[in-house]
Formats: C-alpha cells, structure tokens, sequence
C-alpha cells in the first residue's frame, strides 16, 4: 500500500489527547473524511485510526482513536502523519494528485527526455511543474497547450515545446 505523507503532527492541544496538525496539502478539505492513517515513529511505523479531525486553517485539531491523554499525545508529537492513496477520492479524467505527478519521467513530443517532476508550484491560474535532469532545471506550465498527455501507468508526461519553454531548443 502506498502512504503518502499530507502532514506533520506537531504538539498536544488540549488535555484528551488531540494533536496539531500542519498540513502538507493546500487543499485540506480532502482530510476531513479520512479515517486511516500512518505516523513513522522511531520504532517503525504504527498505523492509527481518526476519531476526529477539526478546524479549516492551520493547524487543524486531530484527535486519533485510543489517544486520550496529553502523555499519549505527547508520544505521537513531532511525526509526519501519512494516508493512504486509495483513501483519496476518484478525481475527473484528465485531474490529478500532486502524488500522482511527482516523479514523471517527461519527455517532449519527440521523445526527447527531459528529467522528472520534482515539484509542483501553485500559482494561482495553473500549476508549474518543476522538471529536473540533474544539471537543467524546466519550468513546465500545466497548460492545454503545453501538456498533452499524462500516462500514469507508464509514468510519463509528454509536452508540446511552445516558443520560449526550452531556452536551448529552438521550435
């Protein structure tokens, strides 16, 4: 099973063994319905399930089954709280999870290899996938125009070079 990281368990709030909870992800509304979860404690990880989770900024309050005292809490302070892919909900064609985007292999519409997506930047109107080979770094517009096709399963993404996108490759 995949587990992927959305949070940091920081410090107890409270006395019944609620924790603060500084999300990973922009989008925390997708938290609220999780009941699953994984914290990677020094002595490996343990998996815990959420009684509750609350609040819409940040810190969010979460509280998880069988963790009723501030002691308790205080144990699981200072971990990275992960979930499971599948807990996330089915996305339209042609949407994806950061999770899913990360690590591309991209390539141009010549198949020419262009690094992978290390990072994702929000910008407001569209995403800037960040695309590395180890020496260059692409900023590549998540745009119609410039993205053409995301394959999941072959864990590719290919791109259309659009004048001024690749600076040593003239169109």
């Amino acid at each position: 099973m995949e587990w992927i990281a959305v949070g940091h368990v920081t410090k107890p709030h409270g006395l019944k063994g609620e924790l603060k909870l500084h999300p990973l992800i922009s989008d925390t509304s997708l938290l609220h319905a999780l009941r699953h979860a994984r914290l990677d404690m020094e002595d490996g990880p343990r998996e815990w399930l959420i009684e509750s989770l609350r609040g819409g900024g940040t810190p969010l309050i979460i509280k998880f089954k069988h963790c009723d005292t501030v002691e308790q809490a205080r144990e699981l302070a200072g971990h990275t709280l992960h979930i499971p892919a599948t807990d996330f909900p089915e996305l339209p064609e042609g949407e994806y999870y950061w999770f899913q985007v990360l690590d591309l292999r991209v390539f141009d519409e010549d198949g020419r290899f262009y690094g992978t997506i290390t990072e994702i930047i929000e910008t407001g109107s569209n995403d800037v996938y960040v695309v590395h080979d180890g020496k260059k770094e692409l900023l590549l517009p998540m745009i119609e125009s410039v993205v053409k096709k995301i394959d999941l399963e072959d864990g590719t993404l290919i791109f259309h070079k659009v004048e001024g996108l690749v600076e040593d490759h003239p169109v």
